[in-house]
């Protein structure tokens, strides 16, 4: 096995690198397997992490389109009274240029 020592390495790296070192020591002084509270994998969220993953899981339950407010306009288009204002229209192609553009 090469050992390939960088004293410029990240101490993240480091600290990697001497706890798999540890562990390969432990591996060979004993046949037996060896299992500590160090070495076992755990995942810890912040309190803002838990927020994000609790906020996900209730827009899951949101449907994607508002059953009555689409039923309201197929009725308002089917009558011939569904309008919308001329800005509204105008307003929206101008964003839609403008955006067209600076991508």
């Amino acid at each position: 096995m090469v050992n390939i020592i960088d004293r410029n390495q990240p101490a993240g790296i480091t600290a990697y690198t001497s706890q798999t070192s540890r562990v390969r020591r432990s591996e060979n002084t004993s046949n037996s397997q060896v299992v500590s509270a160090s070495s076992e994998d755990r995942v810890l969220l912040s309190p803002a992490a838990k927020e994000i993953q609790m906020a996900k899981s209730q827009l899951q339950d949101i449907p994607d389109v508002r059953v009555e407010k689409v039923a309201e306009i197929k009725n308002q288009i089917a009558q011939g009274i569904y309008s919308v204002p001329s800005e509204t229209i105008a307003y929206r192609m101008m964003g839609e240029s403008l955006l067209n553009e600076f991508l």
